[in-house]
C-alpha cells in the first residue's frame, strides 16, 4: 500500500486509540512501515493547545483554529519528524485527527467556512487519502468519558455540545463528498467489527 496518508476522526470516547492501534498493528504484519501521530502535536504550540482543552481555558475560539493549524504545518512540514518526511520515506502514516476536527470542533462558536478556508487553501496542507469517521451516538461517548476519566476537557461537557460536534462532523463531510474519500464507520458495534471495516476501507484507498 505504500505512502498512504489516513487520517481516523471520531468524537472523543468514540474508541478512536483502540482502533489505531489495532490497525497499526495489522498494517505491520503485513510487512508495511507505519508511523502513527496524533494531533494537537508536542511542539510549543501544540503543548498550549493541549493546555487550553484539558484545562477548559476560555479561549477565543478563532485564536484556537489558528493554534490549530499552526501546530498541524509544523506536524506536516517538521524537517525529521513531519508527516511530508515519513511519506517521502514510503511510510504509511495513521493520523488520530486532523482538520476535520479543526472545522468541527472550532466551528462550534466560530464561521466553520473561515476555518475551512484557512487550511484547505494553505499551499502546505496535504490532503489526505482516505478520512475515517467512527460514528457513535454521543450518549455513548460521554457516559465512556464520564466512567474512565477523572474529569471531561473543554468539548466533553455535555452531551448537547457533543452533538453539535457530531453534527458538524457530518456537515462537513458532506461539503467534501466530492473531493475528498471520506468513509463513515459505525461504531456502536464491536471492536472487531469495526477494525474489519477500517481495514477494508484502508486497503481499497
Amino acid at each position: 500500500m505504500g505512502n498512504k496518508f489516513i487520517v481516523i476522526e471520531g468524537l472523543d470516547g468514540s474508541g478512536k486509540s483502540t482502533q489505531l492501534k489495532m490497525l497499526s498493528e495489522y498494517l505491520a504484519q503485513k510487512g508495511e512501515k507505519v508511523y502513527l501521530t496524533a494531533e494537537p502535536q508536542n511542539y510549543e504550540t501544540g503543548a498550549y493547545i493541549r493546555r487550553i482543552l484539558s484545562e477548559s481555558l476560555d479561549r477565543d475560539m478563532y485564536l484556537q483554529a489558528a493554534l490549530f493549524l499552526a501546530d498541524r504545518l509544523e506536524h506536516i512540514t517538521h524537517p525529521t519528524l513531519g508527516i511530508k518526511k515519513h511519506l517521502e520515506d514510503d511510510e504509511m502514516v495513521i493520523c488520530d485527527r486532523y482538520y476535520y476536527s479543526s472545522f468541527a470542533y472550532q466551528g462550534t462558536a466560530s464561521d466553520m467556512n473561515w476555518v475551512m478556508d484557512i487550511n484547505l487553501k494553505c499551499p502546505e496542507i496535504i490532503k489526505p487519502d482516505l478520512c475515517i469517521f467512527l460514528d457513535v451516538n454521543p450518549k455513548t461517548c460521554k457516559e465512556r468519558i464520564d466512567t474512565n476519566r477523572g474529569s471531561a476537557e473543554l468539548y466533553e461537557k455535555s452531551t448537547a455540545l457533543m452533538e453539535k460536534i457530531r453534527q458538524n462532523f457530518l456537515d462537513v463531510f458532506d461539503k467534501l463528498k466530492e473531493s475528498e474519500n471520506i468513509k463513515i464507520i459505525s461504531a456502536d458495534r464491536s471492536i472487531e467489527e469495526i477494525q474489519a471495516d477500517i481495514r477494508k476501507a484502508v486497503e481499497e484507498a
